[in-house]
């Protein structure tokens, strides 16, 4: 049920940003997660069977008992794989498309006092979440090309894995608020999005850092608590089924756990949208002097500003930024590998 919502229309802080999500989230809950809830769960299911179906296979290798020596030649696997390829198309068209879409335009209208329904979120969407899937998919050809740049010798290895990371954390997700609320085809919108990402660089970095973190406690931590469980009442050595029993019940945890938390991200990612608007670009006068269209009418859009013009792509001073980004990442990662590495030789038997 959908209960008012008094919006914030001025700078925010990150703690202020986290709050206002939080509480959106709170106030629209069942709206929120029934809008994903319509195709996510479906598929979340067709492809827990296809997993059965090729982890099954796998398992006749196990088997004593079992006349196929060559999972490969189970037409259970083919179909396995299969399923599992149309499922993930399926998923990239209706999960980050459509539902995607519609639960920013349902997030937004509610951000701003004029509250619609799971329906209502459906039935405004009109083209946006095919401009959606069309500038994923050109993200999708940059994130490509610059994993290519990033093999290349000195400057690719410094600057690429640094730009890779704020394009698929930071830009990306800013892509479905740009389509949603405005008025741009693909290659605008994804510049778009680019430029209010770059307005505030490290300040949204931090944020898409806390965004991980908390993903990894909501979603990683239940999953890997759920297959610790599994080990101690199914231990490994009593029965050849327990990859099986494994694939499927930490599937089912980890979407009930996706489930809940998609909608507070991309809740989050829109109000950080309309905070990086109302700071570059004076959002919240503009609104004030424009207005919203009444509540129903399910074809909102943001008022049209021009924003200050962007003197190139890159600055030289992002490419010092992407190279502190790539630094740091290696750095932690070199961290991460060495405490695994300590701890995994502290556990070993001498």
């Amino acid at each position: 049920m959908t209960t008012s919502f008094s919006p914030v229309l001025r700078p925010l802080s990150l703690p202020e940003i986290l709050d206002q999500a939080i509480r959106l989230y709170r106030n629209n809950f069942a709206n929120f997660i029934g809008i994903l809830a319509i195709p996510y769960i479906p598929l979340i299911i067709l492809q827990t069977t296809m997993s059965y179906l090729m982890t099954s296979s796998l398992l006749l290798n196990f088997d004593p008992y079992s006349t196929t020596t060559n999972p490969f030649f189970n037409p259970s696997y083919w179909l396995g794989i299969l399923g599992s390829l149309f499922t993930s198309l399926l998923q990239f068209i209706f999960v980050q498309g459509v539902a995607t879409a519609a639960l920013t335009r349902a997030v937004a209208n509610n951000y701003v006092g004029k509250p619609i329904d799971v329906f209502g979120a459906y039935k405004s969407l009109g083209g946006s979440w095919l401009r959606l899937l069309l500038t994923l998919l050109l993200a999708g050809l940059f994130i490509v090309v610059l994993g290519l740049w990033s093999i290349i010798p000195c400057v690719g290895w410094f600057t690429g894995p640094g730009i890779l990371l704020f394009l698929f954390a930071i830009v990306v997700p800013l892509i479905a608020p740009v389509i949603v609320l405005e008025r741009h085809g693909a290659w605008d919108s994804l510049q778009r999005a680019w430029n209010l990402a770059r307005s505030r660089f490290w300040w949204i970095v931090g944020f898409a850092v806390i965004l991980y973190l908390f993903s990894q406690i909501v979603i990683t931590g239940p999953t890997a608590l759920a297959g610790f469980v599994l080990q101690i009442i199914l231990p490994r050595a009593s029965s050849v089924s327990y990859p099986l029993l494994s694939t499927i019940i930490q599937a089912l945890v980890t979407m009930v756990f996706s489930l809940l938390y998609l909608p507070l991200q991309l809740t989050a990612v829109t109000v950080v949208y309309f905070d990086l608007r109302t700071r570059s670009e004076g959002l919240d006068l503009a609104l004030q002097t424009s207005g919203i269209p009444a509540e129903g009418s399910g074809a909102a859009f943001l008022p049209e500003i021009t924003a200050a013009p962007q003197t190139s792509l890159i600055t030289w001073t992002e490419v010092g930024y992407f190279v502190l980004l790539t630094l740091g990442f290696v750095a932690i990662y070199i961290l991460l590998v060495t405490v695994l590495a300590g701890a995994f030789l502290a556990i070993s038997p001498l």
